[in-house]
């Protein structure tokens, strides 16, 4: 990923001025995947992602998104006059730059924004009212649930940090390209910690939730799917066939998961071979991960959101020191944020034969 600030302006400045500017430069750089999330609403859903077809998922990010997003983040354009009207340059970054990043996951969870919260955790909730919806007779009372009961998962927020030192000399003899590169691999580490994390959760689950391999990979997914389904009947999801499910897998099963999509109904795969079963449910978008590893026999089917869940207290956010004895601006950058999956029947783990 390329940096979108032109550090090479900052030789025009020095003293103060110069160091004001580095700042606030490196404090957009390190801002800017949060702000290409946010104006999705919390999800990368327009790309880093593909289709079932095996095409690249089109970006639904425009200018005018990008301008109310602006909009809302700098008040008044005296904040930030650079980007008052930089609304297509930041568009055209996104389009260009956000779908190296593996930001998949943010579509399977559900988004918390606890940023302005005073709370250290948040709750996924498991609420059980035992509602069930008896048939009644003309005039028989309906009896009123009282005994709820409820179970929670607490989930509280955890930081990550780290720091990296920009050198007097890069300024001196204008090595703008050093800091580029410190400042785009810093956030690139930091986006890679929280796709690490998220990931981790799916394959950190036992083999409770793995499906066996049957007969063929098609038929294996009809059952996972099903599988699925059935688990999630009484956690009040009301889901239907028509669910979209996301399948998380490792780049080298990719090209099997795709083969296995082309089994739809009508398709030649299924006219050409009598024991095939086309694919009978949903698919919203196949993730690639390298955080799924190759030795991984198989693929992981998600319903996402529900009580998959997500939270960030502080975004990816920068202090800076002086080292005069390393003749360094020292930058450390830090992030809190935490996610937990509350129900495991959300997520099945496909085997392959």
């Amino acid at each position: 990923m390329n940096a979108f600030s032109n550090f090479g302006q900052l030789s025009t400045l020095s003293g103060d001025a110069q160091m004001k500017a580095l700042a606030q430069a490196v404090n957009m750089e390190l801002g800017l995947v949060n702000d290409y999330i946010a104006v999705q609403g919390g999800k990368s859903a327009g790309v880093g992602v593909l289709l079932p077809s095996g095409k690249q998922r089109e970006s639904n990010v425009t200018v005018d998104s990008v301008k109310a997003y602006l909009g809302r983040k700098y008040v008044t354009p005296s904040d930030t006059p650079e980007l008052a009207a930089g609304a297509a340059r930041v568009q055209s970054y996104f389009h260009t730059n956000m779908p190296e990043i593996d930001l998949g996951w943010t579509n399977l969870f559900t988004y918390i924004d606890m940023r302005n919260s005073v709370q250290s955790s948040f709750d996924i909730l498991d609420t059980s009212a035992g509602v069930s919806f008896e048939q009644k007779a003309p005039g028989e009372e309906v009896k009123i649930r009282r005994g709820i009961s409820e179970a929670k998962t607490t989930v509280p927020y955890v930081t990550y940090a780290d720091g990296i030192g920009i050198l007097d000399d890069w300024l001196r003899f204008q090595n703008y390209w050093s800091i580029e590169q410190a400042v785009t691999e810093f956030r690139a580490k930091a986006w890679d910690k929280q796709a690490e994390i998220h990931y981790g959760l799916l394959t950190a689950q036992s083999t409770a939730i793995d499906v066996a391999f049957d007969t063929d990979d098609t038929k294996t997914f009809n059952k996972a799917a099903g599988a699925l389904f059935r688990a999630v009947r009484s956690s009040g999801y009301a889901v239907g066939q028509n669910a979209g499910l996301w399948i998380v897998t490792s780049p080298e099963q990719v090209g099997r998961v795709l083969k296995m999509l082309e089994a739809t109904k009508g398709s030649l795969v299924v006219g050409y071979n009598a024991n095939a079963q086309p694919i009978a449910y949903n698919v919203a978008g196949i993730i690639s991960t390298t955080y799924v590893s190759a030795a991984d026999t198989g693929y992981y089917l998600v319903l996402p959101g529900r009580k998959m869940q997500r939270a960030n207290w502080m975004d990816l956010s920068i202090e800076s020191n002086r080292d005069i004895y390393k003749r360094a601006q020292d930058w450390v950058g830090t992030m809190q944020f935490n996610a937990a999956i509350g129900d495991t029947a959300q997520v099945r783990r496909v085997k392959f034969a």
